[in-house]
Formats: structure tokens, C-alpha cells, sequence
């Protein structure tokens, strides 16, 4: 079931991709410092939406996610109370 989902989740981004694409054929230049690019408007989208979609997924992950994996390994070597004995009743 998830290698379907897979599946169709890349032919919809195919799709997505190619109809921007297709779209989007005019001829852009973006001037970055250091750095000049001419490509197609389309291209240009998807590269930034996808630079966009990596860079969000790492600030969440840094943010979010290592913070809580590291709270639960801490939990997880702390000591035991030792300092009283175990009862047995």
C-alpha cells in the first residue's frame, strides 16, 4: 500500500512539474551576487519551491525534531533514584 501511495504522490509531482513547466517557458534572468542564471520561469519556480520545501524540512527538523529525541535520551540515562531501597511487602 505505501509503495502505491509513493507512486502517485511522483506522477502528481511529475504532473505538477510539467504543467509549471509548460506553463512557465518564458526566458527569466536572475542576477545573485556572484552569480547570473537565465533559464525558463518554470524551472525557476520549481527550483525555488523545491530549495524552499529542503530548507523548511531542516529548520523543522532542527527546531522540532532533535530537540525531542535529545530531551528523550537524556530521560532515558538519567540515574535512578537511589537513594532509598526497594520495599518488599
Amino acid at each position: 500500500m505505501f509503495r502505491w501511495i509513493i507512486l502517485v504522490a511522483c506522477i502528481l509531482a511529475s504532473v505538477l512539474g510539467l504543467a509549471i513547466g509548460v506553463m512557465n517557458p518564458d526566458s527569466v534572468l536572475a542576477r545573485l551576487p556572484g552569480l547570473e542564471l537565465e533559464l525558463a520561469l518554470g524551472s525557476l519556480l520549481i527550483i525555488a519551491l523545491s530549495v524552499g520545501m529542503v530548507l523548511g524540512f531542516l529548520l523543522c527538523l532542527i527546531l522540532f525534531y532533535l530537540p525531542a529525541r535529545l530531551r528523550r535520551s537524556r530521560r532515558a540515562h538519567r540515574p535512578e533514584d537511589e537513594s532509598l531501597p526497594d520495599r518488599n511487602a
